[in-house]
């Protein structure tokens, strides 16, 4: 574990912190482990955990971006030449950190548009907006639980929780949540087996917020960008990607909306990207569609 800026962090500074005062931590398989509790004087944004792995590590990484691969686990401690996990080792968030301010907690459920697929590293609507927060002094973080390949109503194959099987784990549970943006609902429509159906998916959307609000958590939706010319794209779920996004803006279904379709949808053929925010594919944005998502967003939506 490291306190040192981000911006240093890959020059070799931060010192190491044993798990428990041991050089590894004795966690069996598939559980969680949890240190005791250390106190670190932390700036905002300034604390990020590496986990060496010095063994063959079996772990799972749907789609895999660039920046989860450090070249070498030398760009952080440079005595140690151990190879890097690959793919790398699962990073728990860190729950017992306590600001000495109240800040709210925002936390993204979304998949791989949300992880930032085809995206440069950090160019990613979610980190940008957190970047934006941190800069203007905003005393919100941003929690991106994003999935790739994820869908809101039903699980898609081992590690790949439905929305509504992971929002009590992955959102509720997580410290200071005041908030969750859920997102990226148009793998329900592409995937197959498709889902066609606008009242299937509405009437999940429904039960997530209200799952949220039996916490006392509120919920922010976003509507769903357009996909024709993506390789699963059909007639049908345009039509089911419309009303959907028509209930989504028109029925209160979320305690606050990002129009993410308007942010992204070509003027001159609404059901598709604008050239200049496609990424190639037709589905995700490259860059400037992620910053275009993240320049509609009023962060005052975003607090309890």
């Amino acid at each position: 574990m490291s306190n040192a800026p981000a911006d240093v962090l890959y020059s070799g500074h931060g010192a190491r912190r044993p798990v428990r005062g041991r050089r590894a931590p004795a966690g069996s398989a598939g559980a969680e482990e949890a240190d005791v509790t250390t106190s670190l004087r932390l700036r905002a944004g300034g604390l990020a955990v590496a986990l060496l792995v010095t063994e063959a590590t079996l772990t799972g990484c749907g789609t895999a971006t660039p920046a989860g691969y450090p070249r070498t686990s030398a760009d952080l401690h440079p005595a140690s030449a151990h190879r890097s996990a690959q793919p790398p080792a699962a990073g728990p968030p860190i729950p017992a950190a306590t600001p000495r301010t109240k800040a709210g907690v925002v936390v993204i459920i979304g998949a791989s548009v949300s992880g930032g697929f085809r995206a440069s590293p950090g160019a990613d609507w979610p980190s940008e907006l957190a970047g934006r927060l941190h800069r203007a002094g905003h005393p919100t973080s941003v929690v991106n639980a994003s999935i790739s390949a994820t869908r809101l109503l039903t699980d898609n194959g081992p590690g790949l929780p439905s929305s509504l099987a992971r929002e009590s784990r992955d959102a509720l549970a997580v410290p200071g949540v005041g908030t969750i943006v859920l997102t990226d609902v148009i793998n329900d429509i592409q995937q197959t087996p498709h889902q066609y159906a606008p009242a299937a998916i509405t009437t999940g959307l429904r039960a997530f917020v209200a799952t949220a609000h039996a916490k006392g958590v509120k919920v922010v939706g976003t509507t769903i960008p357009p996909y024709e010319g993506f390789e699963r794209y059909e007639a049908a779920g345009e039509h089911c990607r419309r009303a959907v996004n028509d209930a989504i803006r028109h029925t209160r279904l979320f305690d606050g909306v990002l129009d993410f379709d308007t942010a992204l949808k070509d003027p001159a053929d609404p059901t598709r990207i604008r050239p200049a925010y496609d990424s190639g594919d037709h589905l995700h944005p490259n860059d400037a569609g992620h910053h275009a998502m993240v320049q509609i967003i009023d962060p005052a939506r975003l607090t309890p």
